[in-house]
């Protein structure tokens, strides 16, 4: 079950089909399938069973679950204490800790969120971004399970499309629940996760699970994965990432679960709100190093407005860079967009845009709060989860919708 992980670690992934009994209530869960991934750990959605599971003669499952295997660590004791602190229905707390123990830590098992995370659903089916309308009832959800988070005096540090999940619910009053993950229940999510069964010689031919390799083509770009350690906020990238003798200044690995909280504000947390809202609003972030992250931060902060893609102008300022005209391109590229925002109809409301601008000021005292947030009409006046429902989960051939 154990194989070689990230850095080093052993990774824990059982096989389909392995069942595990909880030591104190005797609920069994049996693994269906693998739906992502954390510190090598395989995430697997698990159908469980309690006593009231025999109904008419028949075993039926009781309901789903996600099982998660963990290492002790910082992300327990955060959730454990958010647990007792944060009452808040937008948040995934774990429902069971300790189901059972295996070698290098215990599997845990929390509210399973069919439909995986926002950056899950832009992956496969909105490649090019959700409807602005859409984009606010996602947030508003999010930002609602935030704001009990910061009401308990707690940061999230991780705040993304990552670890924002969708739940549906087919034949309940609300079928769609839109909820924010935090420390041990944030995992990468992939319901199609391309695992394959390996044999390794030197283990008695023993089968393994591992990851199929996935060929990526095109210029290397940053790991979405590691998005709050390469797009954390001024403050908390040049504290903890800030390399002068490195032009690039990239985390290489996550280290934004081991940092303590001391540096870590409220207003930090803000800032990932605007970057988590450019990502669902362009369905990616293809950003190859921090100084093109900041590069075009600024020019979206000079124009006042969100360009209707964001290679378009990525691909411009790589190309007066290369020829040494930087300071040239920006003031070009000033006029230019200036030039578009009055020529266009906009793709973005100016409520979504002043939002995001607000969000990423490279000042903490000029980020709005969550409170101050939820208050403005972009929020406000945003549809009902149906409406996601109906927009975002029953769309046929979304696509279409950006061309």
């Amino acid at each position: 079950m154990a194989t070689g992980g990230r850095g080093g670690k052993l990774a824990y992934r059982p096989m389909p089909g392995t069942i595990y009994i909880d030591t104190l209530t005797g609920t069994k869960y049996i693994l269906e399938k693998v739906i992502g991934i954390c510190d090598s750990h395989f995430i697997y959605k698990a159908s469980y069973y309690t006593a009231e599971s025999i109904i008419e003669g028949r075993l039926l499952p009781t309901g789903y679950a996600t099982v998660k295997f963990i290492e002790p660590g910082c992300d327990v004791y955060k959730s454990k204490l958010a647990q007792q602190s944060v009452r808040n229905s937008n948040m995934i707390h774990v429902e069971r800790w300790c189901i059972q123990k295996y070698r290098y830590g215990y599997c845990v098992a929390f509210p399973y969120m069919s439909e995986g995370s926002l950056r899950y659903i832009l992956s496969t089916r909105f490649q090019n971004g959700l409807p602005e309308d859409c984009i606010a009832i996602a947030l508003k959800q999010a930002l609602l399970g935030l704001f009990g988070l910061h009401f308990s005096g707690r940061v999230h540090k991780r705040f993304s499309a990552g670890s924002i999940y969708v739940n549906f619910k087919p034949g309940s009053v609300l079928n769609v629940e839109i909820k924010l993950g935090y420390a041990t229940t944030i995992y990468e999510s992939d319901l199609e996760m391309p695992i394959v069964l390996k044999r390794r010689p030197e283990t008695g031919n023993q089968p393994y699970l591992g990851l199929k390799g996935r060929k990526r083509g095109g210029p290397p770009i940053l790991d979405l994965s590691f998005l709050a350690d390469w797009a954390a906020a001024p403050e908390i990238f040049h504290l903890y990432f800030y390399d002068s003798d490195n032009e690039i200044r990239n985390p290489v690995v996550s280290l934004s679960r081991d940092h303590n909280d001391e540096n870590y504000s409220v207003k930090s947390d803000i800032w990932l709100v605007g970057i988590t809202a450019l990502e669902l609003a362009y369905g990616n972030l293809r950003i190859s190093h921090r100084e093109e992250l900041e590069g075009l931060i600024r020019k979206i902060e000079r124009s006042r407005s969100l360009p209707d893609k964001l290679e378009d102008v990525l691909e411009e300022y790589h190309e007066e860079e290369k020829k040494g005209k930087t300071k040239k391109v920006m003031g070009y590229l000033k006029d230019k967009m200036q030039l578009v925002k009055c020529n266009r109809m906009n793709k973005f409301s100016k409520e979504f845009e002043e939002l995001v601008l607000d969000c990423l000021s490279t000042k903490e005292s000029k980020r709005p709060s969550v409170v101050d947030l939820l208050q403005r009409p972009f929020f406000r006046n945003a549809k009902n989860l149906q409406w996601f429902q109906r927009r975002v989960l029953y769309a046929k051939d979304p696509m279409p919708y950006y061309s």
